[in-house]
């Protein structure tokens, strides 16, 4: 309970606030009516009006609860929790009447701009996730985080692991078709659901995500640049050519053997198969199947310090020379190979340390 100094002063705190009168639903309407502001900026404002009220009406209510002490302070705490409510209520009005006179593409962008919670024009993985739990409302924080960096990494065609505008509004096309229908028929349901929802991250998930934004960011343009060079008709031939049995998965000797006709230097390509199969191997089972394969050029073209069109060129070029490689012609011969270096203690690899490729 607090102390009767405290509860004056908060008294006197509340009673100042509202000195100033709050605006009714009937003038807040009204001067929104009038305002030069566009309607999708409108609506922009009154959500973040609705939702400050929310919070504002959570704070006084809790106030509210802990410092009650005489009539006085029941009655301003009162008056104080209704006002916001009537605030968050005409803002609501307000946008509904706003919605109805708008376009399907000023939906769109509104849609947009709603879920752009820090203004920058593009829309997060944080951002789109939060959206979508507003939307659908049974989805856990973890699991919207996945969804989201899936539909991003589908719909991001520049790379950044953002939505822009174009991106997102592709999204929400696709997403459309995927419920049946079409934007015009979704567009309100999915507004006033972003804006109105009483589900999507709270403070503590907000702030976690915040601080794992950067991390996620990167994990997802790694991602992306990974799709992307596994679309590449060159990425796909090279790992062709050192699939030499065509069983559809590079093995160990396979890979010495492809990098061996690149660098020409044995002791190398071996100590590099050994640390690449230890970093790249997910599955543990001493080859590399297509995206595993792709993990590790995207490595070795790092390690070049040039750029992917330019390694790339080199690797199949050596990659599909038709000379024999110190009289091994095929991989039976480079197995022998590998099997009387391991016999004569001439593997000198140190399983930890990856050895650069020079191209």
């Amino acid at each position: 309970m607090s102390s009767p100094t405290t509860a004056t002063a908060m008294e006197e705190s509340i009673a100042a606030t509202l000195e100033k009168p709050a605006p009714s639903v009937a003038s807040s309407a009204t001067t929104t009516a009038t305002s030069n502001t566009s309607k999708k900026d409108n609506i922009v404002k009154q959500a973040a009006i609705h939702n400050a009220s929310k919070v504002v009406a959570a704070a006084t209510k809790k106030a509210y609860e802990r410092n009650i002490t005489t009539p006085s302070a029941f009655a301003q705490f009162s008056k104080a929790f209704m006002e916001m409510q009537m605030i968050g209520l005409a803002s609501k009005l307000v946008l509904l009447e706003e919605l109805a006179t708008m376009t399907d593409e000023e939906k769109m962008d509104c849609l947009f701009r709603v879920l752009d919670k820090n203004r920058d024009g593009s829309l997060s993985v944080v951002e789109l996730a939060d959206g979508m739990r507003k939307i659908q409302g049974d989805v856990g924080f973890e699991e919207s985080l996945n969804i989201a960096m899936e539909r991003v990494a589908c719909f991001d065609t520049n790379g950044d692991a953002k939505l822009q505008f174009p991106e997102f509004q592709q999204y929400v096309l696709t997403l459309s078709e995927a419920f049946g229908a079409t934007f015009h028929e979704l567009a309100e349901m999915l507004i006033l659901s972003v804006v109105f929802s009483d589900t999507g991250n709270d403070e503590i998930e907000n702030s976690a995500a915040e601080l794992a934004s950067e991390t996620i960011t990167m994990a997802l343009q790694e991602e992306e640049a990974l799709i992307k060079v596994m679309e590449d008709d060159r990425m796909k031939v090279l790992f062709h050519m050192f699939d030499l049995d065509a069983d559809g998965s590079v093995d160990f000797a396979e890979v010495v053997m492809g990098l061996y006709k690149i660098t020409e230097d044995l002791d190398a390509s071996e100590g590099t198969a050994v640390a690449a199969i230890m970093m790249f191997d997910d599955e543990g089972n001493a080859e590399f199947d297509y995206p595993e394969f792709a993990r590790f050029i995207l490595e070795l073209v790092e390690a070049s310090g040039q750029t992917f069109d330019e390694a790339i060129f080199i690797m199949t070029k050596s990659a599909a020379g038709d000379d024999p490689v110190d009289g091994m012609t095929t991989k039976e011969d480079f197995n022998s190979k590998l099997r009387e270096m391991l016999e004569q203690g001439k593997t000198r690899v140190d399983a930890s340390k990856n050895v650069p490729i020079k191209m």
